[in-house]
């Protein structure tokens, strides 16, 4: 190895957010070393490509003539996972299916005899990608290509007529886990009854043929152009991340351009609504919603949550986005400081069917450093008692990383506005303290730990083991406790990462009681390293990868991998952990102990005290008339959720729809591409259940007292 290159990977190493320990930097050193004597001198696993029909597609796809050593590289950096799985049938198995799923995951375009096709490739998948043969997944993409012209075309037929709306029906909406189609004839009636599906949702807004007609054409239009854009990298990222979340789901290969995009999203500021986005077959789903812009402040946008039409200001038309590139929906997305945009959105915990929803946010300048804590009060009573409950809500766990290396005292961070704000808290006469983390994904981690040295004295906060099982415990130093009195963590199934290891340490110390949902349970960390650091090549932009080297724990030596922190005082969930959280993915890193550290707890939280607050909760289930309503919705979206059939007769879904909007309360948005002009920005809702938490905080305090 040249010593310019071994410099350019640990100076790569110092760029991570999190410190490695020295085992775990030269395991990433040997494998870096290992990877470019891979592929020679070893036997071709698998036979020639032999598909048993000829594409007709002539705009095939290609690799590139660097794909093949990016392939060896990637299978190269997999071996200083933290997992320390090897590349063989089972990961072969999981990346072949992860990369169907990736191009068809409804089961839409391919076909039964496709799938057989493929099947000599599924378990030696990433064996092959391991020796640099990328055909076969650029030969697949080639053969989804062709039939997805070819449902296109068979669309084209479909508007030609209006439908029987009178016919009794239905659409199956879940594909994924029912059978590939067998023949041309049933996968065409399929798409006459998904088209149909299209055409009465627009006819229920009360669109006529004609214009329903140019709606689908557009939008299938755009589809094609779509697929048409899809280019050699796009290509080779598919399949490569179908190959490295195989691992972990939170182990990412990004393309040259999409590695870009990434970095500049993660660094600098842009002015938009806030949410990062993801592709999902036909559609662009939110896959992030960012702390402390306007899309996180009008709590109406929400993680997987689909966009299918978007307006400019309050008075232009929705266009239809079904269908289109990413890249041009984020650019319809974007726009200057102080405009409006409206979205128009299927909400992720809609049942199928149900009418759309739009949201009206004002576009603003998002800078991650930006994030900031926010305090505010609420006045409960208890047994005939007056309680002020301080509440801080943290978005994120941020840090302005170049301040702090300049030495900067007042460096923006999440503890040193929280150590303000319970400053200002205190003068105002709180009696207890919520820290209020739903919705919270993460951040650093030192702050995670400087935030948990807020509420005790010292002593370990959170353990740390690399890939090679070295244990790095960090703990928090500083003597000084800003606040000693009352205090509640509230989470929820989106409080993630850094939010679990600082509710998890508070759990452990007795230090305050954890209320809410089992969160996330993202319990590893992840190290971005360029591919150019590896590869002799002018460009320094080869893309790159984002690979998990490492697993936090709590200092009882539960891990929060998985199964994330479990609430002292459980409130029943909005979402079912089947379908959202870390134990949803089917790749997770599994749960797991190591040996606890030595700490000492308080006696701040105890086994009566929390049977108390469980007994006050099941009260308030039942006599408050807000959480009962908010407790009935909950139990009857989960019902329509499991409902995957839909009817496709116009009279008994106009039913569904009118009964829908009217137990929710909701005035129908699924007026097309029309302006609704009574369209107000979305106003702050009741929340429930953090005045709930509070009720809980001064029901602890007058227990103490």
């Amino acid at each position: 190895m040249k010593s310019k290159y071994f410099l350019q990977f640990l100076g790569l190493m110092k760029k991570t957010i999190y410190l490695l320990s020295i085992p775990t930097i030269l395991l990433l050193v040997w494998g870096f070393t290992q990877f470019s004597s891979w592929g020679k001198n070893r036997q071709t696993v698998v036979p020639k490509l032999n598909f048993n029909f000829s594409l007709k597609d002539t705009s095939l796809i290609k690799p590139k003539e660097v794909h093949p050593k990016k392939a060896i590289l990637l299978s190269g950096l997999m071996r200083s996972h933290y997992a320390k799985k090897s590349i063989d049938k089972d990961i072969s198995i999981a990346s072949f299916d992860a990369y169907l799923k990736t191009l068809d995951g409804g089961k839409s375009y391919f076909l039964e005899p496709d799938i057989e096709s493929f099947k000599p490739y599924r378990e030696k998948f990433a064996l092959m990608l391991e020796e640099g043969q990328v055909d076969v997944p650029f030969q697949i993409f080639n053969i989804y290509k062709q039939r997805f012209t070819e449902r296109m075309n068979f669309v084209d037929k479909l508007l030609e007529k209006e439908p029987d709306f009178n016919a009794d029906e239905y659409l199956e909406t879940d594909r994924e886990k029912l059978a590939w189609f067998k023949t041309e004839k049933d996968i065409e009636e399929e798409w006459r009854k998904r088209i149909k599906n299209e055409m009465l949702g627009l006819k229920l807004a009360g669109k006529k043929f004609d214009e329903i007609k140019s709606t689908l054409k557009k939008r299938y239009d755009r589809s094609r152009k779509t697929i048409n854009q899809i280019n050699s990298e796009d290509v080779f990222q598919y399949a490569m991340n179908s190959f490295t979340e195989s691992f972990d789901p939170h182990t990412n290969y990004f393309s040259p351009v999409n590695a870009q995009n990434f970095n500049m999203n993660m660094k600098k500021s842009f002015e938009g609504i806030g949410a990062r986005l993801r592709s999902q077959e036909d559609y662009t789903i939110i896959n992030e919603v960012m702390p402390g812009g306007p899309a996180f402040k009008s709590k109406e946008l929400k993680k997987d949550d689909k966009i299918i039409a978007i307006a400019q200001g309050d008075k232009g038309d929705f266009e239809d986005v079904v269908g289109w590139r990413i890249d041009d929906v984020i650019t319809l997305i974007r726009g200057t400081k102080g405009t409006t945009v409206r979205l128009k959105i299927t909400p992720a915990n809609s049942p199928a069917g149900a009418p759309p929803k739009i949201v009206r946010l004002v576009r603003d300048k998002i800078k991650i450093e930006d994030e900031s804590a926010i305090k505010k009060v609420i006045n409960t009573k208890r047994d005939g008692k007056d309680y002020k409950i301080g509440v801080i809500s943290i978005p994120s766990f941020y840090i302005d990383f170049n301040d702090y290396q300049r030495g900067n005292k007042d460096y923006k961070s999440t503890s040193g506005d929280v150590k303000k704000l319970i400053g200002e808290l205190k003068s105002e006469g709180i009696d207890g303290l919520v820290i209020d983390l739903r919705n919270n994904g993460g951040g650093s981690l030192k702050e995670a730990i400087d935030l948990t040295g807020l509420f005790i004295k010292t002593g370990p906060v959170v353990q740390i083991k690399d890939a090679s099982g070295d244990i790095d415990v960090q703990p928090d130093r500083n003597p000084d406790v800003t606040y000693e009195g009352e205090l509640a963590v509230m989470v929820n199934t989106f409080s993630a990462s850094a939010s679990e290891i600082f509710a998890g340490a508070i759990q452990d110390y007795k230090r305050g009681v954890i209320i809410g949902e089992q969160t996330f349970g993202k319990g590893t960390v992840q190290s971005p390293m360029g591919l150019a650091e590896y590869m002799r090549s002018d460009d320094q932009n080869q893309g790159q990868i984002n690979l998990t080297i490492s697993k936090f724990y709590r200092v009882t030596g539960s891990s929060t991998q998985n199964k994330g922190v479990m609430p002292d005082v459980a409130f029943p969930a909005m979402f079912d952990r089947t379908e959202v959280g870390e134990s949803s993915e089917r790749s997770a890193l599994p749960w797991d102990e190591i040996r606890a550290s030595r700490f000492t707890p308080t006696d701040d939280i105890t086994p009566k005290r929390v049977e108390k607050l469980k007994k006050t909760l099941d009260s308030e289930l039942k006599s408050n008339k807000e959480l009962k309503e908010l407790m009935t919705e909950i139990e009857d979206v989960k019902k329509l959720r499991k409902r995957t059939k839909i009817s496709l007769n116009l009279a008994k879904r106009k039913i569904e729809t009118e009964e829908f909007e009217k137990k929710y309360k909701k005035k129908s948005q699924n007026d097309e591409e029309e302006n609704t002009p009574n369209e107000v920005e979305s106003k702050e809702k009741k929340d429930v259940y953090l005045e709930t938490g509070a009720k809980l905080l001064a029901e602890m305090i007058g227990l103490k007292k």
